[in-house]
């Protein structure tokens, strides 16, 4: 009779386990490769376009992911990319500071098993990004001065995620993961604020392939 309670125990700490093998937590670095839109002026006779966007650069975040079944599951991820709002027009850039957040839900799709110790995936899904700009990009009379100017000043816009990437593990509770995904907004009318008649063209896209270890508990 004393074994029973033992059993009990030893039962709901296996069923626990197995629930806490569900989550993830992991940091991730890697680098974002940002594709320009455009902002144009009819008025302008000439050249009367301009390239519009923000650098590529280095990019920090934090995954948490929660996989409930064997097949698919779900991430939020945080990303933090530096660099501010841009617009080049004839070899002419005017830049400022400054840096971008994203915040996004993917769901997940596995075409191999939870316990599987290498597992490709796919994903998809959506969220917010902020542009934020900290410094102020009007020029005296420079060509892109005619049609943008580059505010201190942060803006939301809606995000759409695409991408995929595969997840090793290396100890029992350790991962590595290798990522990759696209990310799209509209451009920020506020923090590139088109002037005198100009019109923004296009959205936004974001390459950003990532490495991290996250821990699964």
């Amino acid at each position: 009779m004393r074994l029973i309670p033992a059993v009990i125990v030893l039962t709901l700490a296996s069923s626990w386990l197995g629930i806490a093998q569900k989550w993830e937590l992991g940091g991730l670095g890697g680098y974002g490769w940002t594709q320009s839109s455009s902002v144009s002026n009819a008025t302008i006779p000439g050249s009367n376009s301009a390239e519009i966007g923000f650098p590529s650069r280095a990019t920090v975040g934090v995954v948490f992911a929660e996989n409930p079944y064997r097949y698919w599951g779900g991430e939020i991820r945080w990303l933090f990319q530096w660099g501010g709002p841009q617009i080049e027009r004839n070899g002419i850039k005017t830049s400022t500071t400054g840096y971008s957040n994203l915040v996004t839900y993917d769901f997940v799709v596995y075409p191999v098993r939870r316990e599987a110790g290498i597992r490709p995936y796919l994903a998809g899904g959506a969220g917010v990004k902020a542009y934020t700009g900290t410094g102020f990009g009007f020029v005296g009379q420079t060509p892109t001065a005619a049609l943008a100017v580059l505010r201190s000043i942060t803006e939301a816009e809606p995000v759409i995620s695409v991408g995929g990437g595969v997840k090793c593990m290396l100890a029992k509770q350790m991962q590595f993961r290798l990522d990759f995904r696209a990310y799209f907004t509209p451009t920020p009318n506020e923090v590139i604020r088109p002037i005198g008649g100009a019109v923004i063209h296009g959205w936004l896209s974001n390459l950003v392939p990532t490495a991290g270890i996250s821990y699964v508990f």
